[in-house]
């Protein structure tokens, strides 16, 4: 569903790069509920890639009631359609229930729903966690 929303967007009437201002790709599940939300302040649209400011993902439980499960915010990111990747140099923010995650250098796969940091990485953990040095 990610890849085929995000190759539609791309795919129609859209240029090669084209901007946009208060950029919003909602996604859905087969039910009709939220799965996912990418939006920013800008974009810049490509065939192949999104270029996007202030990055604001939200993913979603994919229930009716539209719970939110992760939020991840970034000055900048770029989406790669093929891959259903985003990715961005600068720094991150990822906020769930029980973590709250913040560095620089990040990439997300939706495939696998996996967030990597590669500097300046803090956790802040928001859950206990009993014997977590035993």
């Amino acid at each position: 569903m990610f890849l085929f929303v995000w190759s539609a967007l791309a795919a129609g009437p859209l240029g090669s790069e084209t901007p946009v201002s208060g950029f919003r790709l909602p996604t859905f599940t087969a039910e009709g509920n939220r799965s996912m939300l990418l939006q920013g302040t800008s974009a810049l649209v490509g065939s192949k890639t999104i270029e996007v400011q202030d990055l604001n993902l939200t993913l979603f439980k994919g229930d009716a009631a539209n719970t939110i499960e992760t939020v991840l915010l970034s000055p900048s990111a770029v989406a790669d359609l093929d891959a259903e990747t985003l990715h961005g140099d600068g720094p991150v923010r990822v906020i769930h229930d029980e973590v709250e995650i913040t560095g620089h250098g990040w990439a997300y796969d939706h495939a696998l729903k996996k967030v990597s940091i590669t500097s300046r990485v803090r956790v802040v953990f928001h859950a206990t966690l009993p014997d977590i040095l035993k």
